[in-house]
């Protein structure tokens, strides 16, 4: 048996629907354990996935980066849906619940949910189909060890007025994607000593705040390949600064790594603009604060 469903593979959004005023939908998956399109060998493998010590470092990069990317958002018009395991070890969903909490206040604001093992598309549909009386919902993707620039819910809400009132050729049926093409890279791996390290780059479709306009019962953003689906759906890319953070550590799910088209940022510690939209770098809980004070000592 599966999830397929054919009246709901191309549907379109009834006419009196602004895609600006949809629900926007933060997509994240903590350590879910089935098909969710990760590649590492951990995402198969429970007694590897669910291992305390990489728990504690998951937990610890969702504190430390995606969510106070989504505190700093200056629109706070979205809900955030964390896609976990019902396998994972009691304290770690607590402790998951607990972070989403402090950071929200409002427990309207979040939902974590712990999926059976299965194909992570037909949870978040589930959800979606339970969750919004809409038709449409917009849906960004970002894993539980990345971030956004601040502004990115409100940019991306001027992307979506845009196409209310210039559609593109492309734009139906839907789904169709959204990409902001630049970002930044934060190595933390521990084989470089302790040294943390800002990178520019540039990543067309990439899964890293990849955004989609869809429908609560069609494809979602979590059933498709990402880098190619635009040649298929239809989609934007958009060249402007840079709207993500990825960080790049010794128990990441996906296969990333330092590439030649990765620049390092110089002195990021003294940039104002990277402070303003990724203020979650700065903060003086973050793990790696000692290292920042002690660069910013040496340059003054």
């Amino acid at each position: 048996m599966t999830d397929h469903n054919p009246a709901a593979d191309t549907p379109t959004a009834t006419p009196q629907e602004r895609f600006d005023s949809a629900p926007i939908l933060i997509v994240t998956r903590f350590s879910f354990l089935g098909d969710s399109g990760w590649k590492s060998e951990a995402s198969r493998d429970a007694e590897l996935l669910f291992e305390e010590s990489r728990l504690k470092r998951r937990l610890e990069l969702f504190r430390a980066v995606t969510l106070p990317s989504l505190k700093a958002q200056t629109d706070q018009g979205f809900h955030h849906f964390v896609l976990t395991s019902d396998q994972m070890p009691e304290w770690a969903l607590e402790a998951l619940r607990d972070v989403c909490r402090e950071t929200y206040g409002d427990e309207s604001r979040f939902s974590v949910v712990a999926g059976k093992p299965g194909r992570a598309r037909r949870a978040l549909r589930f959800f979606m189909e339970r969750k919004f009386e809409q038709q449409t919902v917009i849906q960004v993707v970002l894993d539980d060890d990345d971030g956004l620039a601040a502004n990115f819910i409100a940019t991306l809400r001027t992307e979506l007025t845009l196409l209310d009132e210039e559609p593109p050729e492309d734009l139906h049926p839907l789904p169709y994607l959204i990409s902001f093409a630049n970002g930044y890279g934060l190595s933390l791996r521990d084989d470089a000593g302790g040294e943390v390290a800002v990178y520019g780059h540039r990543y067309p479709f990439i899964n890293l705040g990849l955004s989609m306009v869809g429908t609560r019962s069609g494809k979602n953003i979590l059933a498709i390949a990402h880098k190619k689906s635009h040649q298929r759906l239809g989609g934007k890319l958009i060249e402007s600064a840079p709207m993500f953070i990825r960080c790049i550590h010794d128990v990441n799910d996906s296969r990333v790594q330092l590439g030649r088209n990765w620049d390092e940022f110089e002195n990021w510690q003294q940039d104002e603009a990277l402070r303003q939209q990724f203020p979650g770098l700065f903060a003086a809980d973050a793990p790696w604060a000692a290292e920042l004070r002690s660069k910013m000592a040496e340059s003054s």
